[in-house]
């Protein structure tokens, strides 16, 4: 459900529910961590489990544009993340402008009182309303007890906070191998085969992919992936490169293909970065 705050937008009918709340960008292991717990107090309390989100991301609002940022997954993909998980709703807030202004008080009251919420689940440095002036420390106040709070502390990996930054600084630097114990999968990109062409080598298809919006790709190199279509996995090589402009493109080889994916969407799972001696070792493989 798309919420929208402005003066004709009403409220979808409150259910009694436990809120997960958060940006959720990737859905990775903490994330994952506030959702099972908010799970398991909404079957113990045998009420719904809901996701609350946002969109855009607020960083690019109260910048005005300026501040661009590198998204990891778009809504669709977390929503299908979200329903592995359990989730019974999904709410995306539009964050602009008028969004922002709301006290943290007013947003607690309208968006979490008014969705029927007994209790919210949220991680430790999750804030809200105004300048983010709400914190997991002042939710209670600010719902007059309406709701039970619990506060997700922070996950470490290797002596690193797992967050969305860490795992958008291992891409912009091309350790796409260092990503799974963070994110808890390798990291996925989707997007459309546009021009192909084939090689008589082991049936092996080149491909220039168009990445859907909202997904980041990995530094300039070369890569192994993994490569989804219709059910059937493939293994090839991924070369990223950048043009002038700040275009990006994304060409791949993948072995052992021999059907028409033209138009069709493929779902790229990045593996490891190659070294050009490694690469040309996996296409001799």
């Amino acid at each position: 459900m798309y919420l929208t705050h402005c003066p004709d937008f009403s409220l979808p009918q409150p259910e009694p529910c436990v809120i997960a709340m958060g940006f959720f960008d990737g859905v990775h292991i903490g994330h994952q961590q506030v959702i099972a717990t908010a799970k398991k107090i909404a079957e113990k309390r045998k009420v719904k489990l809901a996701v609350m989100t946002f969109f855009p991301h607020p960083k690019e609002v109260l910048s005005h544009g300026k501040a661009r940022m590198a998204y990891l997954t778009p809504i669709e993909t977390k929503g299908e993340n979200f329903a592995r998980l359990g989730v019974d709703k999904l709410y995306v807030i539009k964050f602009d402008m008028n969004f922002a202004e709301l006290s943290p008080k007013e947003f607690i009251n309208k968006y979490v009182v008014g969705l029927g919420a007994v209790h919210v689940v949220a991680g430790f440095d999750f804030t809200y309303g105004y300048r983010g002036q709400g914190n997991m420390e002042t939710i209670s106040a600010d719902g007059n007890g309406c709701f039970q709070v619990t506060t997700v502390s922070k996950l470490e990996h290797g002596g690193r906070k797992i967050s969305s930054t860490l795992i958008r600084e291992l891409l912009s630097k091309g350790d796409v191998g260092d990503i799974a114990p963070y994110l808890g999968d390798f990291y996925e990109t989707r997007g459309e085969v546009l021009l192909y062409s084939r090689s008589q080598k082991r049936g092996s298809l080149k491909a220039e992919i168009s990445t859907y919006p909202y997904y980041t790709l990995p530094a300039d190199g070369f890569y192994e992936i993994e490569a989804h279509v219709e059910n059937h996995v493939y293994h090839g090589v991924s070369h990223v490169r950048s043009k002038r402009g700040g275009s990006i493109t994304m060409e791949i080889e993948l072995f052992y293909l021999r059907k028409n994916i033209r138009d069709w969407t493929i779902k790229i799972k990045w593996l490891n970065r190659l070294s050009e001696s490694k690469k040309v070792k996996m296409k001799a493989n």
